[in-house]
């Protein structure tokens, strides 16, 4: 799986379709997702302005966005875990991993 980006300071979002057994699976039970970057947790509860959406208008099923511009993570490499949680597993489930580059304001960067 090739890395999804993060631009510190920017509105970009990451767009995932989580799926079991090759299928897209329904949101719709789920209660919040966490994402944790070495010691930087991020938490939602799917509101509006979270971080972290599901099961929105416009959203196919199993879609999930990550809006993480304007998070408090450090510049560099990760494989971010990503939590689900709902009334049956609430410790949650471990989805899996998700390889990101967060990247430091690219403004400052640029030549």
């Amino acid at each position: 799986m090739n890395p999804e980006i993060v631009y510190l300071g920017h509105d970009n979002s990451i767009n995932l379709k989580l799926k079991a057994d090759g299928a897209a699976v329904s949101l719709a039970s789920v209660t919040d997702m966490s994402l944790t970057f070495g010691s930087t947790l991020i938490e939602s509860d799917n509101g509006d302005a979270d971080p972290i959406r599901w099961i929105k208008a416009g959203y196919a099923t199993g879609e999930v966005r990550l809006f993480l511009g304007a998070q408090a993570i450090a510049a560099g490499n990760y494989k971010a875990a990503l939590i689900v949680y709902d009334a049956t597993n609430t410790n949650g489930l471990m989805w899996g991993f998700i390889p990101i580059v967060v990247i430091a304001e690219v403004e400052a960067a640029a030549p």
